[in-house]
């Protein structure tokens, strides 16, 4: 089986850290820094997610949101597309489990400081069942980064079970998660950079 990960572990720690610390743009800025001089930006399906900035003709900027650290376009190329670049496919998973750690972060926060009767939401035993959920799924995302080079598939299912552990963390948060600009549009464009950056798998 073809494996895709190249060995630059402490770069895609990095993107992690960045990520849950600064925000999505500054994490992007150092993940896009590791390609190879001259590698696409862009994934195998002419898509990419790209720290807020000039772009070239060619290229179609279809979103911009503005995040915490910095604002993020999804942009599109009329390029013929290649193949996703293996530090964009497995660096993207890192960087959206960083982005998926700030959010627990977040719902931890939110929960302990809500009243629910004599206690907090984050002493209920339904949000503590979800919320145990949620830390479980990032512990096996990283997990299995850390203890193999990733295959298309698993990377494609990594990405599937972060998408799934964001969503469980929005649910705690209710209305409070859907804020222009904060952690609801976090997740929206965390999955598009899924999107982007998952590499094809051979039938």
């Amino acid at each position: 089986m073809t494996t895709i990960s190249p060995p630059i572990t402490a770069t895609w720690l990095r993107c992690h850290d960045i990520a849950r610390a600064e925000g999505m743009a500054p994490a992007l800025a150092a993940l896009h820094a590791a390609r190879p001089a001259g590698g696409s930006a862009f994934g195998a399906g002419g898509a990419a997610v790209l720290p807020a900035g000039p772009v070239d003709g060619d290229v179609l900027v279809v979103r911009t949101a503005q995040l915490p650290g910095g604002a993020v376009v999804l942009a599109r190329t009329s390029r013929p597309a290649g193949p996703t670049d293996p530090i964009l496919a497995t660096g993207s998973v890192w960087l959206r489990l960083g982005l998926s750690g700030a959010l627990l972060d977040t719902a931890l926060g939110y929960l302990g400081g809500r009243q629910s009767g004599d206690t907090t939401l984050l002493r209920r035993q339904l949000v503590q069942g979800a919320v145990a959920e949620a830390l479980t799924g990032q512990l096996q995302v990283r997990a299995t980064l850390t203890a193999q080079d990733a295959a298309p598939a698993a990377l494609s299912y990594l990405h599937n079970r972060l998408t799934e552990t964001d969503r469980t963390l929005l649910r705690l948060l209710g209305a409070a998660g859907f804020a222009r600009g904060g952690a609801g549009e976090v997740a929206d464009v965390s999955e598009l950079l899924a999107g982007a950056y998952t590499p094809e798998v051979a039938a």
